[in-house]
């Protein structure tokens, strides 16, 4: 067993944190899920982990694009869902935490809990308007 002092117990624990709040998914790969909103908005999901996995915490990056191909910058997203064959919501309460670049926002806290299939709804806002894209999978 290594004994480290409080100031380096300190500090691994900061690199550590530092290291864990630094992913951002290379969104110039395949999206692991994609959807559009109803106003025509697309959206990309890079997870952290592909493919995912069961009880494993981990986060997605977004990446929103208007009808003009453009990123959505400046856009709040509402993220709710379940597994609708069971009566259950999410096991976790994923938050926006940041947008990482424009029209890129990183969502942390998903967790799934089980396999079956999934739904996860998006709710965009931006500029005023609301709008909505439903994300269905089937977890192995």
């Amino acid at each position: 067993m290594i004994k480290l002092s409080p100031i380096r117990s300190t500090l691994l624990l900061a690199c550590m944190l530092a290291a864990a709040n630094s992913f951002t998914a290379d969104t110039s790969s395949q999206p692991d899920l994609e959807a559009s909103t109803d106003s025509g908005v697309s959206i990309q999901v890079f997870s952290q982990l592909s493919p995912f996995q069961i009880n494993q915490m981990h986060s997605w990056t977004i990446r929103l694009l208007d009808s003009d191909n453009s990123p959505l910058t400046g856009a709040s997203i509402e993220v709710t869902g379940g597994m609708p064959d069971h009566d259950h919501g999410l096991p976790t309460q994923p938050q926006i935490t940041d947008e990482v670049d424009e029209g890129v926002y990183l969502l942390e806290g998903v967790r799934f809990h089980m396999q079956g299939r999934w739904e996860i709804t998006l709710t965009v806002r931006s500029g005023g308007e609301e709008s909505q894209a439903l994300i269905e999978f089937q977890l192995q």
